[in-house]
């Protein structure tokens, strides 16, 4: 008898991004951790998902074959001509250039099956309908930006459509680029993962939105001037939150502005600081969002 593996019925989407080189996965199911098994990428090389019965193999020796300089297709042949339970495997490829391909065998929970479109692959198992798949392709190809926001939203596109039939758990997004400051093992970009969670599409959303805030560096000439409204706006915000007890008279003040450095050190914002009379605007709205937060 075969040893197939857990189970995992999921639905996923690879994606790459040309602008950049980026490539990704982003997955969701009803299984717990879903991100330890399912998604595999690694710069200039390709992204993998493997599901429905894990095979833990086929995701590292996909890639050393696409590494070899294999297409999707002709690592999914190779792959499956090797693989005892190759009816019960469901894989979605895509690599440096671009080609995609998504196999599913013929064993797989129904429904199950996979769609490809430019630089994009879905599949899923265990699903409503094949409508999950076709919303992560349609929202995918019809929207522009960074490739984790694109692989993401398709996620949760593919939820509304359906997503896994017997409910939802876990999500993981993984994106690698050819070159990443500071230098980070595989040049991941981007490793999110939900692993049990009631809605956990939306989760891996904000998780994201979170991460940026600490990660996402924004361009010097993007920096704002700090008027006298801007400033009494962030002793408000500071004074709310406890760290600022002086008054609110718009100038930028030895007290506000250690009130606002003790603020970047606590909250992990200390990248975005700046002392030359201007203000990183994902600083100033995120200062005034968690102070707003905070009242309620």
């Amino acid at each position: 008898m075969i040893d197939l593996g857990p189970l995992i019925t999921t639905f996923s989407i690879v994606g790459y991004d040309p602008a950049n080189g980026d490539l990704g996965v982003a997955v969701a199911t009803k299984y717990i951790a879903v991100g330890s098994r399912v998604p595999h990428a690694e710069p200039e090389v390709g992204a993998i998902a493997a599901q429905a019965y894990a095979n833990p193999e086929l995701g590292p020796r996909g890639m050393a074959l696409l590494a070899e300089g294999m297409t999707p297709d002709e690592v999914v042949q190779d792959l499956m001509a090797h693989d005892e339970g190759r009816d019960y495997r469901q894989l979605g490829i895509v690599d440096a250039q671009g080609r995609a391909c998504s196999f599913t065998g013929p064993k797989c929970e129904a429904w199950a099956g996979g769609r490809i479109g430019p630089c994009c692959a879905a599949q899923g198992n265990m699903l409503l309908g094949q409508s999950t798949v076709e919303a992560m392709i349609d929202w995918f190809t019809d929207h522009e930006g960074r490739l984790a926001d694109r692989l993401v939203d398709a996620l949760r596109a593919g939820e509304r459509a359906g997503g896994d039939k017997r409910g939802r758990q876990s999500s993981a997004l993984r994106v690698v680029r050819p070159s990443v400051r500071p230098a980070t093992p595989h040049n991941t970009l981007i490793d999110l993962r939900v692993d049990s969670h009631p809605n956990p599409c939306e989760r891996l959303r904000s998780l994201l939105d979170e991460y940026d805030q600490i990660q996402e560096r924004t361009p010097r000439e993007e920096y704002r001037p700090l008027t006298g409204q801007m400033v009494e706006a962030i002793q408000l915000a500071l004074y709310r939150l406890g760290r600022y007890c002086g008054e609110f008279s718009g100038q930028f003040d030895a007290a506000t502005r250690d009130a606002l450095w003790g603020f970047c050190v606590v909250e992990n914002q200390k990248e975005r600081w700046a002392d030359d009379g201007t203000i990183d605007p994902r600083l100033f709205d995120y200062l005034v969002g968690f102070a707003d937060k905070a009242r309620q």
